[in-house]
């Protein structure tokens, strides 16, 4: 079986820095709202069947 070799942690830290430069200059609001539609895609996505 072939190995999958996945950094983790670089991942994680390329989405947060992206998340930090899009959301460094917003209000608090505008943040919370951003998270809100982050979430109700991914939700969508995993429970409507689309991919």
């Amino acid at each position: 079986m072939e190995q999958i070799n996945i950094k983790t942690v670089e991942m994680v830290r390329k989405i947060r820095d992206a998340h930090y430069e899009k959301m460094k200059d917003k209000s608090y609001q505008e943040r919370v709202l951003f998270y809100r539609e982050k979430a109700a895609r991914l939700h969508d996505k995993l429970f409507s069947g689309k991919k």
